[in-house]
């Protein structure tokens, strides 16, 4: 095989650049996230984003515009190449094919990137066509008119049925807290049933009817030692005024009782 050009050379060291580049952006937020407690502010891991983002780009673009090269070359150790203590390099550069993990990955990019392809009608049987059809074409405004009519009254139903704002969500209280993971040190206690028990010593405080004591007054002993207590006695059942309420009306326009 023909020795490398020097152009030749330099795209491979283009290439090895950009990839050093991007796998640096990239332990650097891996780094950042790892360290960080709490998280990176926001405005940081967008940068940090962006910046992956950009160099992403480079070296997509460096590898589709010499990829007749890249795609030809051949690696191979040379006499001098240190096989012995270099050998997990060496597997990696005279590697064929890629590793299952980097395969899947380049699988479903491939697959993320390219658009789905148009239908055949010939190859499909007519309900096929016709589900596939339907399944475009956009909402009319009656239909439209009726979703939104049902998706207020569908979304409070669900909320209720859920209660959003507990620690637990419905599907994890039917398959039982105890498994719940939340990665907490402390024990998150089941809201639901806490609400029960208060709302149930509510009910039974109210059909007891016991007064409530309240002090309205504190003065100490005759004999000096300690204190004692007025206590006000709250009843459950209405207090009538005293005084008629018209007569108080009476004296608050008149000046007079009677």
């Amino acid at each position: 095989m023909a020795s490398l050009t020097s152009d030749q050379i330099k795209v491979l060291e283009q290439s090895r650049q950009r990839l050093v580049q991007l796998t640096r952006s990239l332990g650097s937020l891996i780094a950042s996230l790892n360290q960080s407690d709490p998280l990176p502010p926001w405005s940081s891991l967008q940068s940090q984003a962006s910046i992956i983002s950009n160099n992403l780009v480079s070296v997509s673009e460096h590898l589709s515009d010499h990829r007749d090269l890249l795609s030809s070359l051949v690696a191979y150790p040379g006499p001098d190449y240190p096989g012995r203590t270099q050998a997990s390099t060496l597997e990696q550069l005279l590697r064929t094919k890629l590793d299952p993990r980097v395969e899947d990955w380049v699988a479903r990019g491939r697959a993320a990137g390219t658009e789905p392809p148009a239908l055949d009608a010939s190859n499909l049987n007519p309900s096929a066509v016709a589900a596939a059809a339907q399944a475009q074409k956009p909402l009319s405004e009656a239909e439209l008119a009726e979703l939104w009519e049902w998706a207020p009254i569908e979304a409070n139903q669900e909320a209720r049925r859920r209660n959003w704002g507990g620690n637990f969500t419905l599907e994890e209280r039917e398959a039982g807290i105890q498994n719940v993971v939340t990665g907490l040190k402390r024990q998150l206690e089941d809201d639901e049933g806490s609400e029960d028990e208060e709302e149930e010593e509510e009910e039974e405080a109210e059909e007891s009817g016991e007064d409530e004591m309240e002090v309205v007054g504190v003065h100490r002993k005759s004999g000096g030692d300690g204190f004692e207590f007025e206590i006000a006695q709250h009843h459950a059942h209405v207090v009538e005024p005293v005084v008629p309420l018209g007569e108080i009306l009476r004296y608050m326009t008149t000046g007079r009782m009677q």
